[in-house]
């Protein structure tokens, strides 16, 4: 009788699997099949270290079964392992010069990663050392827009457009960094200086550059920046120097005169049109400014080691004030006048 029912189960059993339905074969051309052979091959190339190929793999099997999240999270582990990757390639390279590398590694990491800035930034950085100033100019920019707030990408931009000249955009970007940081400050007015310079009339520009500002350049830099030298009406009968009269500073240097930061002397009737501009001089020239300016007194201007304390003209072994030490301390005295 046991036998007879462990036979009848077991033939019931069999006729059950035969009735059963088979698993159907899988299609090799299903979307589902190509996209897991591409992940397949990805993870060995991962783990041969060529994450590129692992990406792009991960990638096309994301697009052929968008559903499957197991793909998408693993391009996002892939690209994330890629750009570390090539950071680590990037960076040491342009350390040691090797600029192509540093080249490629960027490239690739724009376009792994077009969002970050990383790839950017180094591309900038490459075309820096290469003299390539308009180049690494619009990377430093890109990098700058994909990261605004970072302060390393800020301060390289704004270096750069000092070195472009584009000092509007550097006074702008500088003021952005000294609101944590006061040694941007400096940075900040040098910039502001330089964007003053650079829309100078052409003789006052040349004043700015000189070694050893002249009497003559000073009064073109007096007439140029103090509205107060420029609006000045002479009054009649005012000391004429002959040295002048040929002058293209001849008008700077008539007011100059009649003002009385220059006189006369009345035995040649000379004013010394290109004798340098003495340190010791300062003082008295910038006092004479800020009491045209409406404050005639201020303890910063009493003597050179005053200005050189309150930062309008650092003391130096030279007796002389070049043009740009001249500008920056006519342009402090105005501020301080305020």
């Amino acid at each position: 009788m046991t036998r007879r029912l462990v036979l009848a189960f077991v033939l019931v059993g069999a006729g059950i699997t035969a009735c059963s339905p088979r698993p159907r074969p899988v299609d090799s051309s299903s979307p589902e099949a190509r996209a897991a052979t591409l992940a397949t091959r990805a993870e060995g190339e991962a783990a041969e270290g060529r994450l590129r190929d692992a990406l792009d793999g991960y990638r096309e099997a994301a697009r052929l079964v968008p559903e499957d999240d197991r793909y998408r999270d693993r391009v996002a582990q892939l690209r994330a392992a890629f750009v570390t990757s090539l950071r680590n390639e990037a960076e040491p390279a342009l350390q040691r010069g090797d600029l192509p590398s540093a080249r490629r590694a960027a490239l690739a990491l724009v376009e792994v990663d077009p969002d970050s800035p990383a790839g950017y930034h180094v591309l900038a950085s490459a075309a820096e050392a290469e003299g390539k100033l308009e180049d690494a100019w619009a990377a430093a920019r890109t990098a700058h827009e994909r990261a605004p707030a970072d302060v390393t990408l800020t301060e390289a931009l704004a270096a750069l457009a000092m070195k472009t000249a584009r000092f509007a955009e550097a006074e702008a970007l500088y003021g952005e960094l000294a609101e944590s940081d006061p040694v941007m400050v400096e940075k900040q007015a040098a910039a502001r200086m330089e964007f003053q310079v650079q829309n100078l009339p052409a003789l006052a520009r040349k004043a700015v550059a000189a070694p050893r500002v002249t009497r003559a350049q000073l009064a073109t830099l007096l007439v140029t920046l103090v509205p107060e030298v420029a609006s000045a009406r002479l009054p009649p009968g005012a000391d004429v120097a002959t040295d002048i009269l040929d002058r293209p500073e001849r008008n700077a240097l008539v007011k100059a005169i009649a003002l009385g930061f220059f006189s006369v002397s009345r035995e040649t009737h000379h004013m010394g049109v290109d004798v340098p501009v003495s340190r010791s001089e300062m003082p008295g020239h910038l006092r004479r400014v800020a009491a045209l300016h409406g404050d005639p007194e201020d303890d910063c201007l009493v003597a050179p080691a005053a200005l050189a304390t309150c930062g309008i003209l650092p003391e130096t072994a030279s007796r002389q004030v070049s043009g740009r030490e001249a500008f920056a301390a006519i342009d402090a005295t105005l501020r301080l006048a305020r």
